[in-house]
């Protein structure tokens, strides 16, 4: 295992990167909630960030059978395909993406606004105790890589 530069401080990463988004996002749909003709926008990442998961779940088996398949046969890795090759080498972040979209709903106000104040608040909350804690995982996996490059128990 790669302590480093592991695949869940990867993902973990780039859950953060979507979250920083969507906060973004509603930060701008609140401060235009008076803003004639304003569109909310709505982020998502979601999907993305489980298609990386299943896509490195799948990198994970591979690797797992790969190392079965070798301890009966040691040549068994030559017989591989550029492509197996290439999905085994593919970054974690490949396929990633945030998408910021303009929310179509029909207005809530007369002005043509559509931006529901009280559902912006409870996006933002809920967002922001979805960062803190993939944050503090984060946080806590690199506290646990520290304590092993010191030698100490965790």
């Amino acid at each position: 295992m790669d302590l480093i530069n592991n695949r869940t401080k990867d993902i973990a990463s780039m859950a953060l990167d979507g979250l920083y988004e969507r906060s973004k996002a509603i930060s701008a749909n609140t401060a235009n909630v008076l803003t004639p003709g304003y569109q909310r926008r709505e982020v998502s990442f979601e999907g993305s960030l489980q298609n990386v998961i299943k896509r490195e779940n799948e990198k994970e088996q591979i690797k797992l059978q790969n190392s079965i398949n070798y301890q009966k046969n040691p040549t068994f890795l030559q017989g591989q395909t550029p492509e197996q090759i290439a999905f085994m080498n593919t970054q974690v972040s490949q396929g990633f993406f945030i998408d910021t979209e303009l929310d179509m709903a029909e207005p809530t106000s007369a002005d043509g606004n559509n931006v529901n104040l009280e559902v912006e608040m409870m996006d933002e909350a809920r967002n922001g105790m979805q960062y803190q804690v993939v944050a503090s995982l984060l946080s806590k996996s690199y506290t646990e890589l520290k304590d092993i490059i010191r030698g100490q128990n965790s």
